[in-house]
């Protein structure tokens, strides 16, 4: 069985403000105060576990690109170093080169399991043309610019544990059909070693040979050994004795 990894939480952002970017990181990264630490410390002493109630927040690895052309390559050393991006937050306008609808595209092509967030002002793409242009996906979301920080907090949220849910689901489809193959196998090879005979079989009526699909005559013992799993001992029955031994005795 494949064993599970832990929990991606690795997000791109593609946007070609930096000042965007650093809006992203004070939204996702948030430093912890002195006043946070000391708040965890008293939690720690108050409840009797050592533990609070309050759920941790998940911890993000953000990676930062200013270009379309450079999305995509992020997406590649990605993939094929095994550790893919769980999440991707794109602009639409990046000038000079791609826009976001077309980055999106060419990600896809190549990773087709990350989930994107298109970030757009009204005035771009709307929900219907976003909808024209990709089909009928759940791997995409829309945030409106200006966003509100709790927003972008609940998309990274939902998103990055969509794919992982994704993730581990197939892993169990993967398992399973992994054991699917093995008991077939191991049915298909039990099957080959049973050998039956079924059907009307041409046997003498004198001698008791029966002619074979290739009209040959064979011993009865012989066909049956060669038509199944049956092993044959030989001896003589108590009428045969009489019959071929008549001067013969028990004592």
């Amino acid at each position: 069985m494949v064993k599970e990894k832990k929990n991606n939480r690795l997000i791109l952002l593609v946007d070609d403000l930096e000042n965007m970017h650093m809006n992203y990181r004070e939204i996702l990264l948030p430093k912890k105060s002195e006043a946070d630490d000391e708040l965890a410390s008293f939690e720690n002493e108050l409840f009797d576990d050592g533990k609070s109630d309050v759920p941790d927040v998940p911890e993000y690895e953000l990676d930062s690109v200013f270009q379309g052309e450079e999305a995509l390559e992020k997406v590649k050393n990605a993939k094929n170093s095994e550790k893919p991006y769980a999440v991707a937050f794109m602009d639409v306008r990046m000038p000079p080169g791609w826009d976001g609808i077309e980055t999106i595209k060419k990600i896809w092509e190549f990773d087709s399991e990350i989930l994107v967030v298109i970030c757009t002002a009204y005035s771009d793409y709307s929900w219907e043309e976003l909808y024209r242009i990709f089909g009928r996906t759940d791997k995409l979301a829309l945030l409106r610019k200006p966003f509100d920080e709790a927003e972008v907090r609940q998309l990274a949220l939902l998103l990055t544990e969509k794919w992982n849910l994704s993730q581990k689901a197939s892993l169990k489809m993967s398992d399973l059909d992994k054991m699917v193959l093995e008991r077939t196998k191991d049915l298909e090879e039990a099957l080959s070693k049973v050998k039956s005979l079924s059907g009307l079989l041409p046997i003498c009526a004198n001698c008791k040979k029966i002619r074979d699909d290739k009209g040959y005559w064979n011993q009865v013992e012989d066909y049956i050994s060669n038509h199944s799993e049956a092993n044959f001992s030989h001896g003589i029955c108590p009428v045969c004795v009489k019959e071929l031994y008549p001067d013969f005795r028990a004592t």
